[in-house]
């Protein structure tokens, strides 16, 4: 009996080694502080595709300061909001610490969280604190100075290009 044990926990001990050495690389890289680059709207249902292209390039001219005038559009409450929504992502830092707690600053705000990654490393979970809401990250790339992550929220998704300002 002990001869089977043996190697039983053997290869227990070791595929246990293995997961955790595979999920360490993505966890190394996320803690530190991350400052928002660039917002894009990846999968918003109820936007066309063109007015968002459009919307994100007053949004590159607002942020050059240069004025270019186009015909005035009325835009949905929806979209009203989303345009909001991006730029106050855009002023935003989020901290990951290695304790599982981070921090989201904006707007004079300070938000309060844990995460966890999940999905072999590429999918970073984060629950707040306070409000009790849960926000889902799916990396899509990650190395020691810069993220592409696909942030999911009420209105949709969001393509969020960080920069590591901090380790």
């Amino acid at each position: 009996m002990k001869r089977l044990l043996t190697p039983a926990f053997t290869l227990v001990l070791s595929l246990l080694i293995f997961y955790c050495a595979a999920s360490l690389p993505n966890q190394k890289r996320i803690i530190g502080t991350w400052k928002v680059l660039k917002v894009e709207p990846y999968n918003i249902p109820s936007m066309p595709v063109q007015h968002n292209e459009n919307a994100q390039k007053a949004r590159v001219n607002a942020n050059t300061d240069t004025t270019t005038h186009s015909a005035p559009v009325e835009k949905s409450k929806a979209e009203q909001m989303l345009d909001r929504f991006i730029q106050s992502e855009l002023r935003s830092t989020l901290t990951v610490n290695a304790d599982k707690t981070a921090t989201k600053e904006f707007q004079g705000k300070t938000i309060h969280a844990t995460w966890k990654l999940k999905n072999k490393g590429n999918r970073l979970l984060i629950d707040s604190k306070e409000s009790g809401k849960k926000m889902t990250m799916d990396i899509q790339h990650i190395n020691d100075t810069s993220a592409v992550v696909i942030e999911t929220f009420p209105l949709g998704q969001l393509k969020v290009t960080y920069k590591k300002v901090k380790k």
